[in-house]
């Protein structure tokens, strides 16, 4: 009676088992590092918007009360409008 086992290209069980390994290993990292740039890339996209959110800020706070008025808001609403939280009045 003779026992067959499996073997591909490599030609032994144990180099079998050896390159499954490292295929599941080489498919983790892959999946690790495909996950560390999409957090950088949340992480970045988080900064890139408070960078304009101080920037609108900056840019309402030195327009005068008159002209802050013709763009139909208050010294004491920018802070809402640049949040996204002012009531539209279109």
């Amino acid at each position: 009676m003779t026992t067959s086992t499996k073997t591909t290209k490599l030609g032994s069980p144990v180099a079998d088992a050896i390159a499954s390994q490292n295929a599941a290993i080489d498919a983790a990292l892959r999946d690790n590092f495909n996950r560390t740039v999409a957090m950088f890339e949340r992480v970045r996209a988080v900064f890139t918007q408070q960078r304009a959110t101080r920037q609108a800020y900056r840019e309402l706070s030195e327009l005068n009360d008159r002209e802050l008025a013709d763009l139909g808001i208050a010294r004491s609403d920018i802070r809402n409008v640049v949040r996204g939280k002012f009531p539209s009045r279109v």
